[in-house]
């Protein structure tokens, strides 16, 4: 076996969350991509130093990639969890690219594809009264257009929004969209891989969230706390990416 498979994620210090998400898809992975070998890569810094100190070891792509030369592997393929080709992907991933490294794109990377929305709302159903608030995560620092790109796909009875407030769509441009809907209840959910922190905290925290304030302005919300990874048709999507190539 010469080949490498090299699942690259921000990372999650939650057991739980690592288990059912960047574990299963690994997991399923191995099951189809049987001549390859396949491990997995954190671009969190602080989250691989933070699980060191449990005793769970986790590489950054680089050092996975290095690791893997040393250990005799001719052909590297880079698979990112990250949906945006955003900062993190430019600084932690696409730097790795060489002549035996492949990168494989990120799900939503230009041109959309409409089946991923599709596979989207097949995970996070809403009810026939709802409209549904999907929040990704957003840059402080280099605007990205996939989300408002998506948005264009969406529809009127679903809204696009991202947690980095400097970032749009935040949370003003989405209550603008709502006032237009004139819809009353909500179904709110991650458009994250893994919902970890982000959910209990920028999503559905007691304080400050997005729960919080739509509550506040009188809107009934609903959430859905599992990422995006928790599905299996949304990690399907990923092997059917690896299948094409």
């Amino acid at each position: 076996m010469d080949k490498a498979l090299v699942l690259a994620s921000f990372g999650s210090a939650d057991d739980s969350i690592r288990e059912k998400t960047f574990d299963k898809l690994a997991e399923e992975l191995g099951k189809i991509f049987t001549d390859f070998a396949i491990s997995q890569a954190f671009t969190s810094n602080f989250l691989i130093k933070k699980l060191s100190r449990r005793g769970i070891f986790f590489a950054t792509p680089a050092e996975k990639i290095s690791q893997l030369r040393a250990e005799g592997f001719k052909k590297i393929f880079l698979l990112p969890t990250h949906l945006t080709p955003g900062e993190e992907f430019d600084n932690k991933i696409k730097i790795c690219e060489a002549p035996d490294v492949k990168i494989i794109p990120p799900l939503m990377s230009e041109p959309l594809d409409e089946k991923i929305l599709v596979t989207i709302l097949n995970c996070f159903k809403k009810n026939d009264d709802e409209d549904l608030i999907l929040i990704g995560h957003g840059s402080p620092h280099r605007h990205n257009p996939v989300y408002e790109n998506l948005q264009s796909l969406a529809g009127e009875k679903i809204h696009i929004g991202v947690i980095e407030e400097n970032d749009t769509p935040n949370f003003s441009d989405v209550v603008k969209r709502l006032k237009i809907s004139r819809a009353k209840k909500f179904l709110l959910a991650p458009l994250l891989f893994n919902g970890g922190v982000h959910v209990a905290q920028d999503i559905a925290g007691e304080k400050n969230s997005w729960l919080t304030k739509l509550s506040a302005l009188g809107y009934q919300v609903r959430v859905i706390r599992d990422g995006l990874g928790t599905f299996k048709k949304f990690r399907e999507l990923y092997i059917k990416k690896l299948e094409a190539i």
